[in-house]
């Protein structure tokens, strides 16, 4: 029987890596939709590896539309037309020898050459999309098709509310955002990718509509549930480089 994840230290992972990070970027104008899901429906699609992280006995999915800035590798200049982009990912939350982190189920990327890297240097399931998002005030549209890969779409329209108070240790919202690694699996290994970044500052966030298939393509309904949705401005992030654990 599935049971809320205990035992996780979800506060050490703020702490800034060893060693040097290998990449710099800006995320900006983040979305993030989050519906609870049965765990036994994650498990068959989360590699054995890993462990479901769990809040109250539910499982979670979030889709996440946002703007890519300023990427480059330390030490070195933005590249001028692969710097910046718009991005979606698909993802759970799991946990593996005690590190609580995120599993990606789908990733997709407004540029060809940044999607194929990040697919080969991290082993990420990137696409190529054909995606429009445009910021007018405090509302945002976001409209997403998938060029390369299974045919999926993904619209949304909403509006950016009153900045929230930080949520605290043992809050659902602090649960689902403040994640500092990720993991990929294949076979028995596991590999870990740390982040790094001033923890989220959260506002609310009204959906006024959204239309989506990513789900579909993962293996799973889409939820016809009130999604719980928070916006984030901004946060500038360090990304180092995966390694086996």
């Amino acid at each position: 029987m599935a049971t809320t994840s205990t035992g996780l230290d979800r506060l050490a992972m703020r702490g800034k890596p060893e060693g040097q990070p290998i990449m710099h970027q800006t995320w900006e104008d983040l979305l993030f939709l989050h519906w609870s899901f049965d765990p036994e429906l994650l498990r068959a699609i989360v590699p054995a590896p890993l462990e479901l992280d769990l809040f109250d006995d539910k499982a979670w999915i979030g889709i996440t539309p946002f703007r890519v800035t300023g990427l480059k590798l330390v030490g070195a200049p933005e590249i001028p037309g692969f710097n910046a982009f718009d991005e979606l990912n698909v993802r759970t939350y799991v946990h593996y020898k005690g590190i609580p982190g995120i599993y990606f189920l789908s990733l997709d990327a407004s540029k060809l050459i940044p999607a194929l890297a990040a697919r080969l240097f991290y082993t990420l399931p990137y696409y190529k999309a054909q995606i429009d998002y445009t910021k007018v005030g405090n509302e945002f549209f976001y409209d997403l098709k998938r060029t390369t890969g299974p045919c999926v779409m993904f619209n949304a329209h909403w509006t950016k509310g009153i900045r929230l108070q930080d949520p605290a240790l043992e809050s659902l919202a602090f649960f689902l955002v403040e994640r500092y690694c990720f993991f990929t699996a294949q076979s028995n290994s596991v590999q870990m990718t740390r982040i790094y970044h001033h923890p989220w500052i959260l506002d609310e966030a009204r959906v006024l509509s959204c239309a989506s298939t990513m789900l579909n393509e993962c293996g799973l309904s889409e939820p016809h549930t009130e999604s719980l949705a928070y916006f984030s401005s901004f946060v500038d992030v360090d990304i180092w480089p995966p390694q086996a654990i």
